[in-house]
């Protein structure tokens, strides 16, 4: 046991703010204590990572359900995952075509846009089809290249 020693801090607060998306993410709204009983974590340690996760963009203080029965006192506070926080881009690069596809943090498509290329293009003229499709879909959609959280390319071959 003398050789076992502490993680990485930073590796253990990503570690928790993925339990905490995963468990907001599985529902329309929860509080703390239904994130802390769901997650196994802390009430300290949820309560930081909401935190993080409001100051980040990807969570919401919810407005209290109306159709809930009324309990004395103040009710307790609910959080959800704002799945229109970001985006996220897929490419695809393949040999008669090129394609993009945009969807919103919860993985709903938001749209798609595909170019034919020739199967003997050069890799410059199919990424320019690539870029020229990836404009056009950010273009129709209304999005930002500024608010997309992470983009993921595929292509057939031995990498």
């Amino acid at each position: 046991m003398a050789g076992l020693t502490g993680g990485d801090p930073s590796l253990l607060r990503r570690i928790n703010s993925a339990v905490v998306l995963h468990a907001l993410r599985a529902t329309d709204s929860a509080t703390l204590t239904e994130i802390t009983r769901v997650t196994g974590l802390s009430r300290p340690t949820v309560e930081g990572v909401v935190e993080g996760l409001i100051e980040a963009g990807l969570v919401v203080e919810a407005a209290a359900d109306e159709g809930t029965a009324r309990r004395q006192g103040r009710p307790a506070r609910r959080f959800r995952f704002r799945a229109e926080a970001g985006h996220l881009l897929g490419l695809e690069i393949g040999p008669h075509r090129v394609a993009a596809l945009l969807s919103d943090l919860d993985g709903r498509v938001i749209g798609a846009q595909a170019k034919d290329v020739d199967e003997n293009a050069p890799a410059d003229e199919r990424l320019e089809r690539l870029r020229t499709a990836v404009a056009e879909l950010l273009r129709r959609a209304g999005v930002a290249r500024g608010s997309l959280r992470a983009v993921g390319a595929a292509t057939p071959g031995i990498v």
